[in-house]
């Protein structure tokens, strides 16, 4: 990697990794930069693939990318070759935006190193790029105006101002150029942030830039802490490169104090890119430290009340690969930007975003097109109202090597879900072109897609309780499926098996019967009257049911009984007595009534009016059968309380009347107590002649002459819910 290997290594000593049986002639090779090895070794006849790795190395470090992609195309195609270079290959044909073939050679790749994250994560993830080129307008950027020619990149906040790394000339008589890159030293530097501007730019405090590189930093809120990045002056690793280290300092009444070396640095491996909480406790880091995953990780610190850092905490393996993760930046939100080369990228590194959530990270989504390019990536910040921040990049329409780029965001930021799968039939064979639909954890149809011709289907959805998949395909039966979410992942797989229909099946779909929509977990009790055979199902969130009739055949008699029940609606019974006289769908469109306290029960179970005879309180038969509604659904709610109310027609006086309905109140409340748990749960009163529903008046000036049809409409007794 450029960025990582121009900011890591020592700059004037850049070594490969020297092996004890070197001779002093390759030892001097290779020392020496990038652009003496392309310089004495580009024009040999004869390369050994030890100089094709080299040169390809070296092309790419030095920015030419397609010299570099056709030596790691020669490597690749070499019998000599091994596993990395064939990542390497794969690599740089992103970085040349050539997706498809890089994406062939991350499979040959994955062959040879299958427990690879990078390459499992290519594998199962073919055709990535295509999502990650959409450009979602999430951001609108802009190279800005200060961007030199040499090094720019790094933004952090100071207070209402900027500090960035650059390698900008220097205003001095001495300047140290690097050999690798031919760029000087990085050094930090403040501008005032004038909307994504940088103006009235200077070097940062003295204190901080010194002989080779410094930066980036980062501060705490209130500005009076700093941590950033600098060479170790004091000792070289074990094959003699100088590694990068933290240091921090304070301010003390305005002024920095000297700064003190991070209690984790080593001589032995770099410690780098700080970025500090809004208090100045907890600090991210990269580093290549021992007992990684691969290169640089992301590690957590946090400072106690004596300025001691705890033992970093790597950040695991949902962050972290066997690439490169580094340039944290920790929002004052919870979000936390990184750039990665390990994860599912464009090429070089890209930039990603994650959050913890009860102790863990959420998958990382990389941040997509145009933040995000083929090139690298990296040192991303966004401001406290989460509007406008600066990231940096090497991109070829930049001004320089690196540049600071501003953006605004459009957009907020959201942790979206892939949830993908197949539609299958029972014999696992795949089956195109089904209707598959995805609801959230509250029933809220989402989207609805048909599978490919390879029955693949693939929803980007936001953040649920749960997520129901609903697979539809004529001739089939529809399969459901629930997708439970998990704290530390983005991407589910969920296949949806579609058996075909058999020729004889009832088909129920269950809805409200106020507000039409469908009704979920409805208990369904099917009975064959036929044989005695008895079967409990459940309605899916979409209200419907599927009950095959496999035991019959075409001119066959049916005998079922259906009864449907949920919790607050009345209890609804089916029969279904049919000859089976052609294929096809016993269709049942049942509508439910919700029992609300205060109702008329008799509306609510469709029960007919329970009527007397005249001057008479004994229950008819007809009366009997709609009492026995009654008793049913008391019996399903053993909590249910209701108040009878019994009435006679006018005839009569009023106070003869008032004992009638007393009497017929006692009749009708003794049917049911008869026949019920609990009986003290209904209870009621006769109101004589005082509630007539309609206009036969007896007596007074309204008196009326009625038939004896709408006197009968007033004897009657009517039920209330009380509790249910």
């Amino acid at each position: 990697m450029k960025k990582l290997k121009y900011i890591i290594l020592f700059p004037f000593i850049f070594m490969y990794l020297a092996a004890e049986a070197q001779t002093r002639k390759e030892r001097k090779n290779d020392q020496m930069s990038y652009y003496e090895i392309i310089k004495k070794f580009e024009k040999k006849d004869y390369k050994t693939i030890e100089v094709k790795r080299k040169l390809a190395e070296s092309y790419y470090k030095t920015g030419d990318y397609f010299k570099a992609e056709d030596y790691y195309a020669e490597i690749a195609e070499s019998n000599e070759s091994n596993s990395e270079d064939i990542y390497n290959y794969a690599y740089i044909l992103a970085v040349n935006e050539q997706y498809s073939e890089s994406e062939n050679r991350m499979e040959v790749f994955y062959k040879l190193v299958g427990n690879d994250s990078r390459a499992k994560l290519h594998v199962e993830n073919k055709g990535f790029y295509n999502i990650l080129l959409q450009d979602k307008e999430q951001f609108k950027i802009k190279n800005i105006d200060m961007n030199s020619e040499a090094q720019d990149f790094g933004t952090s906040y100071y207070d209402d101002k900027i500090v960035f790394a650059s390698s900008k000339t220097k205003l001095s008589f001495i300047k140290r150029i690097r050999t690798n890159n031919k760029l000087l030293y990085l050094d930090l530097y403040v501008a005032d942030n004038i909307r994504g501007k940088l103006q009235n730019i200077k070097p940062f405090d003295k204190l901080f830039n010194k002989k080779y590189h410094d930066g980036p930093a980062s501060f705490s809120d209130n500005g009076n802490f700093i941590a950033y990045t600098r060479n170790n002056y004091e000792g070289k690793s074990y094959d003699e490169l100088v590694k990068l280290q933290i240091y921090t300092s304070e301010k003390k009444g305005g002024i920095w104090q000297i700064p003190n070396k991070f209690g984790f640095n080593n001589d032995d491996y770099s410690v780098m890119h700080p970025t500090l909480t809004a208090n100045g406790k907890t600090m991210f880091f990269a580093s290549d430290m021992p007992g990684g995953y691969g290169g640089f990780d992301i590690f957590k610190t946090e400072r106690n009340e004596q300025g001691i850092w705890s033992k970093p905490k790597n950040l695991g393996k949902i962050i972290n690969t066997e690439g490169n993760e580094v340039f944290p930046f920790i929002h004052n939100e919870g979000l936390l930007f990184f750039a990665s080369d390990g994860l599912l990228t464009l090429g070089g590194l890209d930039i990603f975003y994650t959050k913890e959530e009860q102790g863990n990270y959420l998958e990382p989504k990389n941040i997509g097109v145009p933040v995000n390019s083929n090139r690298d990536d990296f040192a991303f910040i966004l401001d406290k109202k989460m509007k406008r921040g600066f990231f940096s990049s090497d991109r070829d329409e930049g001004k320089g090597n690196d540049d600071i780029y501003s953006f605004k965001l459009l957009k907020e930021f959201k942790f979206d879900v892939i949830i993908k799968g197949k539609t299958i039939d029972e014999n696992g064979q795949l089956l195109s072109n089904a209707y598959v639909s995805i609801y959230d954890g509250e029933g809220n149809i989402i989207e609805v897609i048909n599978s490919d011709g390879f029955g693949n289907f693939e929803f980007i959805v936001s953040p649920s309780t749960e997520w129901k998949l609903k697979g539809v395909k004529p001739k089939y039966i529809t399969d459901i499926k629930t997708v439970k979410p998990k704290p530390d992942k983005r991407i589910y797989e969920q296949n949806l098996t579609l058996s075909e229909l058999p020729k004889f099946v009832i088909f129920c779909y269950v809805t409200d019967k106020q507000k039409n929509f469908p009704l979920s977990d409805v208990n369904v009790f099917i009975k064959d009257n036929n044989s005695g055979k008895e079967t409990d199902a459940r309605t899916y969130d979409t209200g419907d049911l599927l009950y095959k009739l496999t035991e019959y055949k075409l001119n066959d008699s049916i005998d079922f009984s259906l009864k449907f029940r949920k919790e607050g609606y009345a209890s609804k019974t089916i029969d279904i007595v049919k000859f089976l006289n052609s294929y096809g769908n016993i269709k049942l469109k049942i509508k439910m009534q919700k029992i609300e306290i205060g109702k008329d029960l008799g509306k609510i179970l469709d029960i007919n009016p329970i009527y007397f005879d005249y001057d008479k309180s004994n229950i008819r038969p007809d009366a009997a059968v709609e009492l026995d509604k009654i008793v049913n659904i008391m019996n399903e709610y053993p909590n249910m309380v209701i108040e009878l109310s019994s009435h006679t027609d006018c005839r009569g006086s009023s106070i003869y009347n008032l004992k009638l309905s007393d009497r017929r109140a006692k009749a009708s409340a003794h049917y049911i107590k008869t026949r019920i748990t609990n009986p003290t749960r209904i209870y009621g009163d006769g109101y004589g002649e005082t509630k007539l529903i309609n206009d036969c008046a007896c007596e007074g000036s309204n008196k009326s002459g009625c038939t004896e049809e709408e006197h009968q409409q007033n004897r009657r007794t009517e039920f209330k819910i009380i509790r249910i």
